[in-house]
């Protein structure tokens, strides 16, 4: 079994002070394997935000890998944005943007969706890169067979049910497709300060017999803001997602003003059990 804490969106320089210190204590009373960032730790990149944020997360007893968010490249110096983007982050988090973790049972990758701009104003939107998709699928097909495989970004690749026209990470329909192949069964992403969780369908393999092979299904878990203000109706928010016989299951523990709280696990299909040899004969 392995447990992960899941945050996202941490925005400093626009916290709850008492939901933050309240959520150190939470994470560490019970420490999980791993805390997985899925980015947005400052609100405008800069230097003393990120100081902050290093300092807040330095204090957690497990061990911690973070994907960069929008809001984690400057807005103000043109030049650093677009020829070091990334430079406050290696200096204060991490050397890399894009971090493995791996044991024994589970392998966490991130994947870096930010992108320094383009001819739009969406300037916030993530993209699923080529090159970076490439990279991804190529340091997949390295792992151990064995390992349950776990990609952490900061934008989001499906869209909750009720408002399905939510901009999402361009490409990340196809992104999906190739990463649900490569064996990846969770995505942790944030960016919309909203919990919740979609199931991507798994594609029918290859037929032997009258017998089609399934690919496991692909669980995308969308975390709410952890500790900051900038709430969009959700209360703050993180999952802890428990890992056990190959099978995630997904425990939210929400802010109530004064205490971290457990939530109703959220709904989803259970793991699927299709009748291969009936469905193969209707084909």
């Amino acid at each position: 079994m392995r447990v992960i804490d899941h945050i996202s969106d941490l925005h400093f320089d626009r916290i709850d002070a008492l939901a933050a210190e309240a959520l150190v204590t939470e994470l560490n009373d019970h420490p999980a394997h791993l805390v997985a960032v899925s980015g947005d730790l400052t609100m405008r990149a800069r230097n003393r935000e990120y100081r902050a944020a290093a300092a807040w997360l330095g204090r957690l007893k497990a061990p911690m890998i973070a994907v960069p968010g929008n809001h984690d490249i400057t807005a103000f110096y043109p030049w650093e944005r677009f020829m070091d983007p990334f430079g406050r982050w290696r200096a204060h988090v991490a050397p890399e943007t894009e971090p493995l973790w791996q044991d024994d049972e589970i392998a966490v990758i991130g994947l870096n969706t930010v992108i320094r701009g383009g001819l739009h104003l969406s300037w916030e939107g993530g993209r699923v890169g080529k090159h970076g998709l490439e990279k991804l699928l190529e340091r997949l097909e390295a792992l151990p067979s064995n390992l349950f495989r776990i990609v952490v970004a900061h934008h989001p690749f499906l869209a909750p049910e009720e408002q399905p026209e939510t901009p999402l990470a361009k490409h990340a329909a196809p992104a999906l497709e190739r990463l649900a192949k490569a064996g990846v069964r969770l995505i942790l992403s944030g960016h919309l300060h909203r919990e919740y969780v979609r199931l991507h369908r798994g594609a029918a393999g290859p037929r032997t017999g009258l017998l089609r092979r399934q690919q496991p299904d692909l669980m995308v878990v969308q975390a709410g803001s952890a500790i900051s203000t900038r709430l969009r109706g959700d209360p703050n928010a993180f999952n802890r997602i428990i890992i056990e016989q190959g099978t995630a299951r997904i425990e939210p523990r929400r802010w109530n003003g004064t205490a971290w709280v457990p939530a109703p696990a959220p709904a989803w299909p259970q793991e699927r059990v299709t009748d291969m040899a009936a469905r193969g004969a209707a084909e």
